[in-house]
């Protein structure tokens, strides 16, 4: 029983609830970067897997940690998290957090050494210090500004993707650099609404987080600015993805790459449609409401991790599409 209660303290720790994104995010980087389904089986890309994996759940691991005091004042269901690292114990969390990132350095230099390239490395060592230095002091760049979003868009929504896709494919094209360019600005506006709708406990703690320091109605303004801009990206790249995919044949489960695309594009915003309205409507209710009532309805609508999932999962349909009627270029 204990070792089930472990088990579950963990995944709060490491935010489990979202796997519900980052799994088909992996499927969607395996088919915009692999030739074939036996790629999955290559060693460097299952290491890949583990090292995703474990680093993306250092990130909340150490966010967990250090925000144990704040995390506890939160009236969602952030503040079972605090008591999730008490179960684990503190110092047994500190040694956990160390050997996931050793073990995943150790699997990064392997992935290195298979494919003859320090770029893996890299990508995994710009990684870990901006996800540990959205959260550990003192580079704390949670609370410092337009650090927050470089900080975390990097950390979560560009390197991790880049990391599998050039481990999949041995490189990455300017085209799929655009791509993820978009992904990462798309989904940090939706970011913006997890952010929200901690507003209230933010405020009264000091930290200075982006709606804290630019206001609860401008941060959701820039939510909706970035999802925008990042949408133009995201299918700017995602059309020169198909191009290349097209190849000499010109054409994508017998289409013209343009139809393709045009085929593309609604899949693409109906996965996006529930962040976009969810987004909508809380900028709508901090205009409407006052801020102490704004923010209950915001915790009420706001299920971030499907968000995530929801647009992630358009951007998988069209990539497994892609992935059947072609190779990559």
């Amino acid at each position: 029983m204990k070792a089930v209660e472990l088990l579950r303290a963990y995944l709060w720790t490491s935010r489990g609830e979202y796997l519900v994104a980052e799994v088909p995010a992996l499927f969607t980087l395996f088919f915009l970067g692999a030739s074939s389904f036996g790629r999955f089986l290559a060693p460097e890309v299952l290491e890949a897997i583990a090292v995703f994996v474990l680093l993306f759940f250092f990130g909340f691991m150490i966010n967990a940690y250090t925000d144990q005091e704040l995390d506890s004042r939160y009236t969602i269901f952030k503040n079972r998290i605090p008591g999730a690292v008490r179960a684990i114990g503190q110092r047994n969390f500190r040694i956990l957090m160390a050997a996931q990132v050793a073990a995943a350095f150790c699997l990064t230099a392997h992935i290195s050494y298979i494919m003859q390239s320090w770029v893996p490395m890299l990508l995994a060592l710009v990684g870990v210090f901006f996800g540990a230095g959205y959260s550990l002091p003192p580079l704390h760049f949670k609370v410092r500004g337009w650090l927050h979003p470089v900080s975390l868009s990097l950390s979560i929504f560009f390197i991790p993707p880049a990391f599998m896709v050039y481990t999949i494919a041995g490189h990455l094209t300017p085209e799929m650099l655009l791509f993820l360019a978009g992904v990462s600005v798309l989904h940090y506006g939706i970011e913006i609404a997890n952010q929200a709708i901690d507003y209230n406990e933010d405020l009264a703690a000091g930290v200075g987080s982006p709606p804290v320091r630019w206001g609860l109605q401008n941060s959701l303004i820039l939510g909706l600015a970035c999802v925008a801009a990042g949408g133009l990206l995201e299918l700017s790249g995602l059309y020169l993805l198909a191009l290349g995919r097209a190849g000499a044949a010109g054409s994508l489960l017998g289409l013209a790459a343009w139809q393709f695309f045009l085929l593309a594009v609604p899949i693409v915003l109906c996965g996006y449609l529930l962040p976009v309205r969810g987004l909508w409507r809380m900028y709508r209710a901090s205009v409407t409401r006052p801020v102490a009532e704004a923010t209950s309805y915001m915790k009420g609508i706001c299920t971030y991790s499907l968000w995530q999932a929801s647009g992630i999962m358009g951007l998988m349909v069209v990539a497994g599409l892609m992935f059947l009627s072609g190779r990559p270029a």
